[in-house]
């Protein structure tokens, strides 16, 4: 039997804490070997996994004492340093995110309608520029707005497209996703997402800009996510020691 990838491991440990089968009564969890023989990990694994728990906000760490399950988490809100993708992250918590609608085109670079500000891109780069309609519990949730560098990754089927274009992505053998930049901010909110959101043009709101490079520091992708402000919720926890 193969052993869990890292995202797989983190997940495992997720799904066991909501059904309350990890934490005890003080939301301590089981020490290391307990854990490693559990889910059948070496210890690097399932430390990499809590080191991953931890930057996302859901466990702490007390010196000599264990891991904890933190109680400040927002279980109903997505949270912005997941290790996953969009739809991984609303399952966490309790929520189905589906694609209505989706398309796809290839176009030049100079075409996009938004680009990275300090990336040098070739002049001849061609994209795929791909706009997708997502639905949160079959309510209209965000548009989202992505160019993925064809050089990089040539085509991008139907079933990612509908599915998970990062499960797509960490599938494929020459990729290696190594960081995402994220900016949040507001901006007028554009035609094609105010009439799926249902929304005036021009109203504002809440973006968020990612930018998806490999290990390698090669740009794979950026994008633009406009959220329904009725129902976009994000929380991110800020470490100090």
């Amino acid at each position: 039997m193969a052993r869990l990838s890292n995202d797989e491991l983190v997940q495992a440990i997720m799904a066991d804490i909501r059904r309350g089968e990890l934490a005890d009564a003080h939301r301590k969890l089981p020490a290391e070997p307990e854990l490693m023989a559990r889910y059948d990990v070496t210890r690097y694994a399932l430390r990499q996994a809590l080191l991953a728990l931890g930057t996302m906000g859901y466990t702490y760490q007390m010196h000599g004492v264990g891991t904890f399950v933190r109680t400040q988490q927002a279980g109903d809100s997505i949270a912005l340093e997941h290790s996953g993708g969009l739809s991984a992250e609303a399952a966490r918590i309790g929520r189905q995110l589906t694609t209505a609608t989706a398309s796809e085109r290839e176009c030049r670079v100079d075409q996009a309608e938004f680009r990275p500000n300090n990336y040098q891109f070739e002049p001849d780069e061609r994209l795929l520029a791909l706009e997708r309609f997502r639905a949160m519990d079959q309510q209209p949730y965000v548009v989202e707005h992505s160019y993925y560098l064809k050089s990089v990754i040539e085509e991008i089927p139907d079933s990612a497209l509908y599915g998970s274009l990062f499960e797509f992505c960490e599938a494929q053998q020459h990729i290696k996703i190594g960081f995402i930049d994220q900016i949040i901010m507001s901006e007028p909110l554009p035609k094609v997402a105010a009439d799926y959101l249902q929304l005036p043009v021009g109203a504002p709101c809440l973006v968020v800009q990612d930018e998806t490079y490999l290990s390698t520091g090669q740009l794979l992708a950026f994008s633009k996510q406009y959220y329904d402000y009725r129902q976009a919720k994000m929380f991110m926890v800020k470490k100090i020691h």
